[in-house]
């Protein structure tokens, strides 16, 4: 049950991150095909079963669909699982299910198009004031440190190693993380873009000035952290 969920709410995700940057609206409106722009029909919209099914092209075209759709479903659907046997079912539960939808639509948007809307980060704020755990000041000091901070990484590298949509997340995960949970999430998430992007040099997929997306490791870490520092 929880994996058709996380199967749904990934086909919603997906949408979502297609439509958003390109200011189209998501909450009304059919599917459509992102080739011939036909609406697509419910039964051909069926998550992850439709690309199996139809062998990964689109039944109005016959053109390939993105492998973008299946990969967030099941990434999604990944995700629902692993939160339920790490929190169980609970309120909590529901909260960081929320916290997914919206960090993983972040993830997806800054690693195709290098951008984070600030509608997410508003949401996402507004869930992080209602969830912050222990004292709400050191919470609020740790927001305001860790945004202070790569807000200079931003005006000391004149925006080219971390962008101002990094700055803004860094409140609502500040704010969720706390100072001391925080560090070790700066930590992680440099550790992670350092070993991909030397992974990436070493494969000759990038080179000295080619410019990476810093929110996903950013998100990554974060559920890295909670995961581990989980109780």
């Amino acid at each position: 049950m929880l994996t058709l969920l996380g199967l749904v709410v990934g086909s919603f995700i997906s949408v979502v991150t297609y439509r958003l940057p390109r200011n189209q609206g998501f909450v009304k409106g059919r599917s459509y095909c992102d080739n011939c722009k036909k609406e697509i029909s419910w039964y051909d919209n069926i998550p992850l079963i439709s690309f199996l099914l139809y062998h990964g092209t689109s039944r109005c075209c016959n053109k390939k669909i993105s492998i973008r759709y299946p990969l967030i479903e099941i990434a999604s659907a990944a995700s629902f699982v692993a939160l339920y046997l790490a929190f169980g079912l609970s309120i909590q539960l529901a909260t960081y299910y929320l916290l997914l939808i919206l960090t993983l639509s972040i993830l997806i948007i800054d690693l195709e198009h290098q951008i984070i809307p600030d509608e997410l980060i508003w949401l996402l704020l507004f869930i992080s004031l209602f969830t912050v755990q222990g004292n709400p000041f050191v919470a609020l000091f740790s927001a305001f440190a860790f945004a202070c901070f790569f807000l200079a990484l931003y005006l000391i590298t004149l925006g080219r190693g971390m962008g101002l949509g990094d700055v803004k997340l860094a409140i609502p995960l500040g704010l969720l993380l706390g100072f001391e949970k925080g560090l070790y999430w700066l930590l992680a998430s440099f550790v992670l873009g350092g070993m991909v992007a030397t992974l990436m040099l070493i494969l000759k997929r990038a080179n000295l000035k080619t410019k990476i997306a810093f929110g996903p490791f950013l998100v990554v870490a974060y559920w890295i952290v909670e995961l581990v520092f989980l109780k």
